[in-house]
């Protein structure tokens, strides 16, 4: 139970940044982790802690990832991220 409570705390730091970049966060009740998305229409991203404790994570391959000990530079990554995904193709984010 003290890693689940540890995963939420870390995942409450990163909501706090995600919101100064406008994205729309929610917290799941079944898991420690965050849905995102960039705009109220915008496909949702979810984000959560990964097995060893030590990173967010988000997209389905897990490759993209960021240190929990760093939730503002996680939440610009993901806003970029978001930014890229939701420019469409052949459009310029």
């Amino acid at each position: 139970m003290a890693d689940h409570q540890r995963d939420l705390a870390f995942l409450v730091q990163l909501c706090r940044e995600l919101i100064k970049f406008g994205i729309h966060v929610g917290m799941s009740d079944a898991r420690p982790a965050v849905s995102v998305r960039g705009g109220l229409t915008g496909r949702r991203v979810w984000i959560q802690i990964d097995a060893s404790g030590e990173s967010f994570v988000w997209r389905r391959d897990d490759r993209a990832h960021h240190s929990v000990d760093d939730p503002a530079s996680a939440a610009a990554c993901i806003a970029e991220y978001l930014k890229i995904r939701d420019a469409g193709p052949g459009q310029k984010p």
